[in-house]
């Protein structure tokens, strides 16, 4: 079922491809928002929970600017492309929308976005705003998206699993002591110690920028060679091969929702993901999981940085563009907005935002807060934005490494494929 959802939300994207260039571009985009009442719609993804906690938002929004109507809606993250693509397709996308990184220049670079940097957008603060996160939503020189708030790969855990291993991932690991400790915690007759991470295309990219490397280059061509991601699958199928990591069955199934990872389902005891799911993987789990940097070499390099982990965006085809950039601005700087939100999408990106609420942060919230705090000195540079084409090679990797998990294609030739249909898919 998911491989169906996955083929529908590309085709649709590809569907979209040659409207983008041509519809968008012949419609004129009005400013809007001067003559009385306007109405704007804003969509997003995530679950009803998030649903919850934007609509409370929006509600406050609206009561502070009576004159702006926001109509909203959401979906579940592949559903939510299939449907923007649709839209957009059809003429007529969200005023305000949500963007993910790796869809950035696919929209942005096809003039579906509008560039923040003129007109309404300039509206839009971003002073308060590390320059880093903000330039992430920069593709070829103009401001395409703003950050909503800021996450980082983080590894999640069963802090008791791992210390009955004699491990404490909190204080880092190198590759070697974590493969060393998955296995022990697979001994305990538990579950297995850690997700099979071969699939993951953002651990890959963590471990290459600790070598130094990185997953694109600002051209949008692959940032690493054949042999780079050999030595990735060779090591991933080290825990897999010891059975520190999660079996070829459990690996296929994974979903980032935390509900239905493997973590979440109780299937293993640690899993890469974006540390703002903490709280969400908690829940899933039922045990008081914590967060821990990635495992490094020798180096001690974490390779992580200060990630978006998505964007708000405006439609280059709307007619209401100043309302719209209001709501954008609204949801990014306004403290109250930011106590409502929480660390569900991540950290607050208004820097003095994020002070306010670290100091009122609880549970897992303070948790989050402390540890992005402390990773702070090790977070280097953003990388390049992800070329057209990234969530198809997203996957494409995730699909021929589950071809190795189960034995039907040895890594040497699933590299050769995976590096043959990823550089013709960025051609």
């Amino acid at each position: 079922m998911r491989r169906t959802t996955e083929r529908r939300t590309l085709v649709a994207l590809a569907a979209v491809v040659p409207l983008l260039l041509t519809g968008v571009a012949a419609c004129g985009s009005g400013s809007g928002g001067s003559g009385g009442d306007v109405t704007i719609t804003f969509a997003w993804w995530g679950s009803d929970g998030r649903a919850t906690l934007t609509k409370k938002a929006v509600a406050l929004f609206q009561r502070k600017n009576p004159e702006i109507k926001v109509q909203t809606s959401f979906s579940a993250y592949a559903a939510y492309w299939e449907k923007l693509a649709t839209q957009t397709a059809g003429g007529n996308p969200p005023d305000v929308l949500n963007v993910d990184t790796r869809y950035l220049a696919e929209y942005g670079g096809r003039n579906v976005l509008a560039d923040l940097n003129q007109g309404a957008g300039k509206a839009i603060s971003l002073a308060d705003v590390n320059p880093e996160l903000a330039a992430t939503g920069v593709y070829r020189g103009k401001r395409y998206a703003v950050p909503w708030a800021q996450n980082t790969p983080a590894m999640l855990y069963d802090p008791a699993a791992f210390q009955a291993a004699g491990a404490d991932p909190a204080k880092g690991l190198t590759w070697d002591q974590f493969a060393d400790a998955t296995r022990k915690v697979s001994a305990a007759g538990g579950p297995r110690g850690t997700t099979d991470f071969g699939i993951l295309d953002t651990t890959l990219e963590i471990w290459l920028r600790q070598q130094g490397k990185q997953f694109y280059t600002p051209d949008g061509k692959l940032g690493f060679t054949a042999g780079d991601l050999r030595r990735y699958w060779q090591l991933a199928s080290r825990f897999r091969d010891s059975e520190g990591a999660s079996p070829a069955d459990v690996t296929a199934s994974y979903n980032t929702s935390p509900e239905q990872s493997p973590l979440g389902k109780k299937l293993t005891g640690s899993e890469f993901a974006y540390d703002n799911l903490l709280p969400a993987y908690r829940k899933a789990n039922g045990k008081p999981l914590d967060v821990a940097p990635y495992p490094t070499d020798a180096s001690g390099t974490t390779g992580q940085y200060r990630r978006p982990s998505m964007f708000l965006a405006v439609s280059a085809r709307s007619r209401q563009q100043e309302a719209a950039a209001k709501l954008v601005d609204f949801l990014v700087n306004d403290p109250e907005a930011g106590r409502i939100a929480g660390t569900d999408r991540g950290l607050a990106p208004n820097l003095k935002v994020r002070a306010e609420l670290a100091k009122a942060a609880t549970g897992a919230d303070k948790t989050l807060y402390d540890y992005e705090a402390a990773l702070e000195p090790k977070l280097g540079a953003a990388p390049p934005v992800p070329p057209k084409g990234a969530g198809a090679i997203q996957k494409l990797l995730q699909r021929t490494y589950e071809e190795v998990a189960f034995g039907r294609l040895g890594i040497d030739d699933a590299v050769t494929r995976f590096m043959a249909e990823a550089e013709k898919g960025l051609a």
